[in-house]
């Protein structure tokens, strides 16, 4: 099955990444984009995204200290249903990543109880870990505002090893 293509506010973004559930993007000032185009995330597709975040943050070291850790914004307004292990992936991830690496992240979702509660878990796993808070919105116009994310330039990449 083909991807739709990225959705406003993404969709004049020059894609970056195609994951099976959707686009992913790293722009600056230190901030990773998702962007979902399923209704049910499994676990592969949880681990396709997370596995982008970690190269983002194993790559970006000094970028992202300057910054104050990697600011994830996650369009997931398409979502409605998560698989339970692709939810403890997520929760497992952060944990495993630590202080000071995620300086905050934000979900944009529709109003779903299931989701919401997934949002609040993740939180309070990134507080136990000292990591940034999560922040659970429907829009994610005003949050691209007020941290001055950039549109990534069609020569930008996604950072990669090597």
């Amino acid at each position: 099955m083909a991807l739709a293509p990225p959705q406003e506010p993404f969709a004049d973004w020059p894609i970056q990444v195609t994951i099976p559930a959707g686009y992913i993007w790293y722009t600056e000032p230190g901030v990773l984009v998702t962007q979902a185009q399923i209704e049910h995330a499994t676990y592969e597709q949880a681990l396709a995204m997370t596995t982008r975040v970690d190269t983002v943050v194993q790559h970006r070291k000094v970028e992202l200290a300057q910054v104050g850790g990697l600011l994830i914004i996650h369009d997931w307004r398409k979502l409605k249903t998560w698989d339970n292990e692709a939810r403890q992936l997520l929760v497992q991830r952060s944990r495993d990543r630590g202080r000071g690496v995620i300086r905050a992240a934000i979900i944009a979702i529709s109003v779903n109880p299931l989701l919401r509660l997934l949002a609040q878990v993740v939180n309070v796993t990134m507080s136990a870990v000292g990591g940034g808070s999560v922040q659970v919105v429907d829009n994610v116009l005003p949050s691209l505002e007020r941290y001055g994310v950039r549109r990534p330039t069609y020569a930008s990449r996604f950072p990669r090893g090597g």
